[in-house]
């Protein structure tokens, strides 16, 4: 039975991808690998029930799958990860994309890009080399929908471990506001102060809004066309 209703679903998946099936669904089919030979049908409706939602599923930590009864720890490990390595997969897209973070504009966009589908604050720092080419970057914190936090430690720690020169830390105001506030500013400037000690520069700050953005030690704002 199990069997028969797995090759089904491998079926659907081939012919119609993931976005043909429902949320139970998916999860069913994302524990194939944890529990062979089972159904898996009740425990994706078990945590689909308890978490209320793919989003919220994939955002559980470790121990809270592992409270689920039947959870294969190696599922418990591996869930939570989903969601990192698709973002870390759409933040490399993105880097292999641009051509030159010296033009504000670009970096501006390249940066719009990066924080296009938050619906809360997220930072992210942007480490780059002696030539201003981008060696890495890095979400420093998701925080909610009108505050984050700006981990002056974590980026201090991306510049050592990537032996960055320059540093450009962006953003994002999801309630549609493209004015830096007095805390931005400041931000900014003990930021900058913080890691001209450690022999590194803080090229720029982004602020996005949609598809605007301003940059805070240029002072260059510009509207996406």
């Amino acid at each position: 039975m199990a069997e028969g209703r797995r090759e089904r679903m491998r079926n659907k998946i081939r012919s119609r991808g993931v976005d043909g099936l429902p949320p139970h669904e998916v999860v069913e089919f994302l524990l194939y690998p944890f529990v062979p030979r089972k159904d898996t049908s009740p425990l994706a409706k078990t945590l689909l029930a308890e978490f209320g939602g793919l989003d919220r599923l994939f955002d559980a930590s470790e121990d809270q799958l592992l409270s689920i009864p039947g959870m294969p720890k190696m599922a418990a490990l591996t869930f939570p990860q989903y969601k990192r390595l698709i973002s870390k997969a759409e933040m490399t897209s993105i880097k292999n994309r641009i051509k030159d973070v010296k033009d504000p504009m670009q970096l501006g966009k390249y940066c719009v890009k990066l924080l296009e589908n938050c619906v809360n604050e997220r930072v992210v720092a942007i480490y780059l080399d002696a030539n201003q080419r981008i060696i890495e970057q890095k979400i420093i914190s998701d925080g909610n929908n009108t505050s984050s936090k700006v981990d002056f430690v974590a980026i201090s720690k991306g510049a050592i471990l990537y032996n960055a020169k320059y540093v450009v830390i962006t953003h994002n105001h999801p309630n549609g506001s493209l004015v830096a506030s007095t805390d931005d500013n400041i931000i900014t400037q003990n930021l900058k102060r913080h890691l001209e000690q450690l022999g590194v520069i803080l090229l720029e700050h982004v602020i996005v809004s949609g598809p605007d953005f301003i940059n805070i030690i240029r002072s260059v704002e510009i509207e996406e066309d």
